[in-house]
């Protein structure tokens, strides 16, 4: 039994003695104390040194700053898609163009330039202006002096109205081309009284190299198509040039005047006269 004064209110178990002894052994051999030796005491300074930190530590941990509390941050908004416009929407629903038609596309200018090459110009068709032109480009040599375009060379210029700034009366201009220039050199021709060179080193007299049909035709081409005037201007000749079985199959040498030519337009019964 445990003696009286070794509790407090509850009943303890004696342990036996035995138990004990070998308890206390154990501790021994484990180099521990078994309570009833006196305590080794520590040296000094290990005694110390730990009271010393503990005081250094507790201020050290109570002296730090306590955090600031964050206030709760709102999420951020998502962003607002801004509302596609209509041409946009329009553009984006659009068929888009074939994959087939790309190439097509890319290549349709080299086409067009290819398909323009195989084209003709256009030019009048009428028989006056098909023949006035082959003999001037052709069998009269007209272009040699006129040049191509009617702009000059040897020969003065027909272009831009000069041809009708000469011949005011289309049937001088024929009487000029069938006689050419005045034998003499210096002598006055035309409505300008432009001065002439001469047979020698004028304008040659076609009225025996060229038919009488093909003078005519010239004229008119010169006048039409190089002096730019109106075809209405040059009606009467045009209806000389197409009268059969009037105009003579060539004009005479020094014997084509303008009555000789109104004679004609007469006998077709062409107005002018």
């Amino acid at each position: 039994m445990v003696p009286a004064g070794n509790h407090t209110g509850g009943a303890l178990v004696e342990v036996p003695e035995h138990l004990l002894k070998r308890s206390a052994d154990r501790r021994k051999d484990l180099g521990a104390s078994t309570g009833d030796e006196p305590a080794a005491e520590a040296p000094p300074s290990e005694t110390s040194a730990a009271p010393a930190v503990a005081e250094t530590q507790a201020p050290a941990a109570a002296a730090g700053p306590s955090l600031p509390e964050l206030p709760d941050l709102e999420p951020e908004p998502e962003p607002q898609l801004e509302p596609v416009k209509p041409w946009v929407q329009a553009a984006l629903s659009r068929k888009k163009i074939p994959v087939w038609a790309v190439p097509v596309l890319i290549f349709l200018p080299f086409w067009a330039i290819i398909f323009a090459g195989t084209l003709e110009s256009p030019e009048r068709d009428s028989e006056i202006i098909a023949m006035g032109r082959e003999v001037y480009d052709g069998s009269g040599g007209c272009a040699g002096c006129h040049g191509a375009e009617g702009g000059g060379g040897v020969g003065p210029a027909l272009s831009n109205g000069e041809v009708m700034a000469t011949f005011g009366d289309w049937r001088d201009h024929v009487i000029w081309i069938v006689n050419g220039s005045p034998a003499e050199p210096g002598t006055l021709y035309g409505d300008n009284n432009e001065v002439s060179l001469g047979a020698a080193n004028g304008m040659p007299a076609f009225g025996e190299d060229l038919s009488a049909r093909e003078i005519l035709a010239v004229t008119y081409f010169e006048r039409v198509e190089i002096g730019g005037a109106d075809e209405a201007d040059l009606h009467d000749l045009e209806e000389l040039f197409e009268a059969e079985g009037v105009v003579p199959s060539q004009f005479a040498i020094g014997q084509t005047f303008r009555s000789t030519l109104s004679g004609l337009l007469s006998t077709a019964g062409v107005g002018a006269g």
